[in-house]
């Protein structure tokens, strides 16, 4: 008998696909792939209902119609509710049946034998001034009337295209509670303000930047200075240099022992001067790096007074 009792469920649901699901509610605005997906879906609930599955082919029925409303997908998701014991679920869908197919035999006959145990429930009817969307505990309910648990409050909210607004649910088994949801007015946007002066007016010309006095570096003329005394030291290197090779001369034609502590005087000096020139030159590279090159002009001068015995280096100036 079980076997013949599922043959008879499979012909009844493949007839009631082919007159439902073929003719889906508002087919224009269903697509030919959710159309697809919507007899894929249904078929997977009728395998699971065969199996046993109630909760499982539920779901998937329900997937189906929200795919492609069809009365057939809906009204086979109130049964698999009722035989998984969902019967709140079951009456609420039940409600969507009787609105929504009411020439419907077979969609009438399912929804009075689930409504039959709905008195177990709280009864919500919902009227919204526009279009909204109404959603309880998180869910979303997909028709304004509904079943809650009865001897409990329930947030009810309805989402307009301007705002939401949440209401109270409350009452005892088998009332029923009308809410009425008006839709928030729209937030008033400030206005624009009007520009003072004709948008093709020429903008006046921003003044003319003042010219960078210098960026903080070291002055300028430091480095100056540092070079003109690079270029003394070096000039006074090659007269001590040029000096040490004529007490060579003057030592071969007269080799005394004064003549050999000039000549080492004259040597060691040069070989201070070279040193010394060395690491003028280094600082004043250094200096060239971190120099405002855009500073003042420098207000820096350097003397150099050479003599056959004598060499005279001197700066002044202010920076």
């Amino acid at each position: 008998m079980r076997g013949v009792a599922r043959t008879a469920l499979v012909v009844f649901a493949g007839l009631l696909a082919g007159a439902g699901l073929a003719r889906p509610a508002h087919a224009q605005d269903v697509s030919a792939r959710d159309r697809q997906s919507a007899g894929e879906a249904y078929d997977r609930g009728t395998a699971a209902y065969l199996a046993e599955d109630f909760e499982g082919a539920a779901s998937w029925f329900e997937t189906a119609y929200r795919l492609a409303p069809a009365a057939a997908a809906l009204v086979q998701a109130t049964r698999a509710h009722q035989r998984a014991g969902n019967e709140q679920r079951a009456a609420t869908l039940a409600l969507r049946l009787q609105a929504l197919y009411p020439d419907d035999r077979t969609a009438r006959t399912t929804a009075q034998r689930a409504l039959a145990a709905a008195r177990r429930f709280l009864r919500v009817d919902v009227t919204c001034d526009g279009e909204c969307a109404i959603e309880v505990g998180g869910a979303i309910m997909g028709h304004t009337s509904f079943f809650l648990d009865p001897g409990a409050e329930h947030r009810v909210t309805a989402e307009f295209e301007t705002g939401r607004v949440t209401q109270t649910a409350a009452g005892a088994a088998g009332e029923t509670v009308s809410l009425a949801f008006e839709a928030p007015a729209p937030v008033a946007r400030e206005p624009e303000p009007e520009p003072d002066e004709p948008r093709d007016r020429a903008a006046p010309e921003p003044p003319a930047a003042e010219p960078q006095r210098g960026g903080g570096g070291v002055p300028l003329a430091v480095t100056v200075t540092a070079l003109v005394v690079t270029a003394g030291l070096g000039g006074v290197l090659i007269w001590s240099g040029l000096d040490a090779l004529d007490g060579v001369g003057a030592y071969e034609a007269n080799p005394t022992a004064e003549g050999l502590a000039d000549g080492r005087s004259r040597e060691e000096r040069t070989n201070w001067l070279i040193a010394g020139t060395a690491v003028a030159a280094a600082a004043t590279f250094v200096l060239m790096l971190f120099t405002d090159w855009g500073g003042g002009e420098p207000d820096a001068a350097v003397t150099l007074d050479l003599g056959p015995h004598h060499a005279i280096l001197g700066a002044r100036g202010r920076f």
